[in-house]
């Protein structure tokens, strides 16, 4: 019977013990970010790659030129870090990324402030040339400064002028990366705004691959024609990012050099031609110049002698 009689009391007792030790729902830990920005962040798998760490560090909103370039060869974890001295820290400033010009969710970046020192990072994974460009952190407060960070796969160094060559004739077209190694280089020709890839090894009287040096390819086209005028593509490829370059190729006819001398010695002739007139007429005009010129005194002589003889008979008729 007190069993029975102190069953509610202990009921009571254990649920207050228990309402104690879990407070309800409340106390759940917060769910994974589920977010478009936060999904597509947790799909990377931001932290199964290595991790590579850059900053730029601004002085004031009067710094300048807050620049800095990432090259990169790999899938790699890019950590990348802003920080702004700021002279108080109850100074209202703004913060965001922008990954060329475009805003980038706030989602997917933090910032802080301490010590008068703002601080902000951007994590995110690149995976191929898609995730290159400018990403920007931009600091404002009334005045804007920014930093920027621009990713890159490494430089292939091309041809910014056309080579030109003629008909029948070769040449040789190269592409290098400097010190930096792909696994491979990969030609293409460009045919109606497309790459089309040249496969070298089933055409080796028309394309050969010269270079010896793993940071440089050079191809040459023999038998040149009308054909291979135009652009072609070196590709290199990375462990996991590709890069690329294009050189230009102009083939002309041997008839082409023989009508720009032949219009030099046609203009060389007219030249020679006119000067010769000239000087014929220079001396044509001397001449008769000259002429006038011995004219004159002996003309002059006749009448002297003229006024003498009539002096001379004047004076026998006064005699």
């Amino acid at each position: 019977m007190r069993l029975r009689a102190l069953h509610p009391l202990l009921v009571t007792l254990c649920c207050g013990i228990l309402s104690i030790a879990s407070p309800g729902i409340t106390s759940k830990p917060a769910g994974p970010n589920t977010t478009p920005e936060a999904l597509e962040r947790n799909q990377d798998g931001i932290y199964n790659y290595t991790t590579a760490e850059h900053s730029i560090s601004i002085a004031d909103f009067s710094a300048k030129d807050n620049k800095k370039n990432i090259v990169i060869e790999d899938v790699l974890h890019l950590k990348l870090q802003c920080s702004l001295v700021v002279a108080s820290k109850d100074l209202q400033i703004g913060v965001s990324w922008r990954r060329n010009n475009q805003p980038i969710s706030s989602n997917l970046y933090t910032y802080n402030n301490t010590d008068n020192l703002l601080h902000t990072t951007y994590e995110f994974v690149v995976t191929d040339t898609n995730k290159t460009g400018d990403y920007a952190c931009v600091f404002r407060s009334g005045a804007e400064v920014n930093g920027t960070f621009h990713v890159q796969a490494p430089p292939i160094h091309g041809g910014s002028k056309a080579l030109v060559s003629y008909y029948g004739d070769f040449i040789v077209v190269k592409c290098d990366t400097s010190t930096y190694i792909p696994q491979k280089w990969t030609w293409y020709k460009i045919i109606d705004n497309e790459q089309v890839e040249l496969n070298i090894s089933l055409d080796p009287q028309k394309y050969e691959e010269l270079s010896n040096k793993l940071n440089e390819t050079k191809l040459q086209i023999t038998n040149l024609s009308e054909g291979d005028n135009g652009g072609y593509v070196c590709k290199a490829t990375f462990k996991n990012v590709e890069t690329e370059a294009q050189v230009h190729i102009k083939v002309l006819s041997y008839m082409v050099p023989l009508k720009v001398f032949l219009v030099i010695a046609a203009e060389v002739a007219i030249l020679v031609a006119v000067i010769l007139v000239y000087e014929v007429i220079s001396k044509k005009k001397q001449g008769q110049e000259d002429v006038k010129k011995d004219y004159e005194p002996m003309a002059q002589l006749k009448s002297e002698d003229s006024n003498i003889a009539e002096a001379s008979t004047a004076r026998q008729r006064k005699v």
